[in-house]
Parts: structure tokens; C-alpha cells; sequence
């Protein structure tokens, strides 16, 4: 890492959203919005406007993951106004308004990605189920989030094994639900992992304490805060873990 710091342009965007991605995995958010404000800062100066809206379509997902809704809103609404046609950034932002309840403003993106990518397989077939089934469990129709996964082969997708795993909490089926966390958690190799490692160490812990199993939720709960050791204090889902780790005391 160090040594593709010294090479990698700071304006190439993947190289960032990796940099973004370990910062999620430490829940050092300070740098993930650092890095996030840089590489925007430039692609603004650059008149790159596209990649503008996508660069703040990824950060919002990131906000929305991590419980910050306001801001994923207000990140989603600048890629709106800076031109947010992409696949990547229309996914992004769909999903993010999904996670933060503002599920027609998901459904418009959502159908604005259909009707521009009518032939993109893996935006058809993958993404566009993911976002549909966080708007229906954000609704409050867990099988129906379940249902719509149903017919997606996973592959190495880790952002499908973790919105089906809360898809099956929602619905009451945590055996499913533990053993698609647990997938996530073992595969650290596959790509985009690294914000997913501690998120699923969450939804493990929290499947467990559904499912009555006290202790394995315990050791959960302490793999995930062991993970997030120098995490921000201020980060919501963090905020809300430690009050659930203290009812199972």
C-alpha cells in the first residue's frame, strides 16, 4: 500500500475508492471523507463532471452503510445536480436512498438506470435486485427483500451475500441469515470486501442475539469492536452496537 501510494496518481479513481474502502475497514471516516473531498476537488477543476457524480454516488453509499443518512442524501442529491447518468453512480445513489428510507427517490434512480442500461447484464441482473430488495426491507416487506434475490447467482459479489443476509434477518430466517454474514466474513480476497468485513461482523452478531444464541453474539459483537478498535466515536451504527452489546451484559 505504501509503495502504490508513492506511484498511483492521486486522480485515478479506483486507486481512491481502495484507499476509501480500507479507511471504511478501520471505521476511520475522517480519511474516507478526505479522500473522497480530494479526488472531487480535482475532478471539478479537471471539468470531469461525470466522474464528479459517480465519485459522490460512491461516497454516499459509503455514509448510507455506515448510518449516516443526512449526508448520503445530501451527497446523492450533489450527484443529481452534477449530472449523475452512470451505471456505477445511478447504483450507488439508488442503494444509498434505499438504506436511508427515501425509497422513491431510490425507485427514480433505480428506473432511470433501467431505461439507460437496458442491455447491461450485471446492472440488470445483480445491482438493480440488490437495490430493489433494500427498498422492500426498508418497507417493511423482508420476504419480499428476500425474493428478489432469489434468482441472483452470487459469485464473488460480497454487496449481494450482505443485502441477502439482512434481507433473511428481516425476515426471520437467521440460520440463512448467519451463514451469508459468515461467507463474507471468510472471503476476504474478493473484491470490493473491505467496508463488508465489519458490517458483517455486525449482522453476525446481531443474528445471533435474534436467534437467542447470547454468547456466539457476544463473541461477535467482540470481533467486530476489535475490528473497529480506532473506528470515529461518532459513527452511528457504532453508537447503536455498543448499546445492543450492553443489553446482552
Amino acid at each position: 500500500m505504501d509503495r502504490l501510494a508513492r506511484e498511483t496518481s492521486g486522480e485515478d479513481g479506483p486507486w481512491v475508492h481502495l484507499q476509501m474502502r480500507m479507511a471504511f475497514l478501520r471505521g476511520d471516516v475522517a480519511t474516507l471523507r478526505s479522500l473522497s473531498d480530494a479526488l472531487i476537488s480535482r475532478q471539478r477543476k479537471a471539468n470531469k463532471m461525470e466522474d464528479v457524480a459517480e465519485a459522490l454516488a460512491y461516497h454516499a453509499d459509503e455514509e448510507a452503510y455506515l448510518g449516516n443518512y443526512h449526508l448520503a442524501r445530501k451527497l446523492c442529491a450533489q450527484a443529481d445536480e452534477a449530472g449523475n447518468h452512470s451505471a456505477s453512480g445511478l447504483f450507488h445513489c439508488s442503494h444509498a436512498l434505499g438504506q436511508a428510507a427515501d425509497t422513491s427517490a431510490a425507485e427514480a434512480l433505480a428506473a432511470k438506470l433501467n431505461e439507460l442500461f437496458p442491455e447491461n447484464t450485471f446492472e440488470q441482473k445483480v445491482l438493480r435486485p440488490v437495490t430493489h430488495s433494500v427498498i422492500q426491507r426498508t418497507r417493511g416487506n423482508p420476504r419480499a427483500a428476500v425474493d428478489l434475490l432469489a434468482p441472483v447467482t452470487p459469485g464473488y459479489n460480497v454487496v449481494v451475500f450482505y443485502t441477502r443476509a439482512r434481507a433473511y434477518m428481516a425476515a426471520g430466517d437467521q440460520a440463512k441469515s448467519i451463514a451469508d454474514f459468515q461467507t463474507v466474513i471468510d472471503n476476504p480476497g474478493w473484491p470490493d470486501w473491505e467496508p463488508f468485513k465489519p458490517l458483517s461482523q455486525l449482522g453476525l452478531a446481531q443474528a445471533y442475539a435474534m436467534e437467542g444464541d447470547r454468547e456466539k453474539s457476544r463473541k461477535a459483537y467482540d470481533n467486530f469492536f476489535v475490528t473497529w478498535k480506532d473506528a470515529d466515536p461518532d459513527i452511528p451504527i457504532l453508537i447503536a452496537a455498543k448499546a445492543e452489546y450492553a443489553k446482552l451484559q
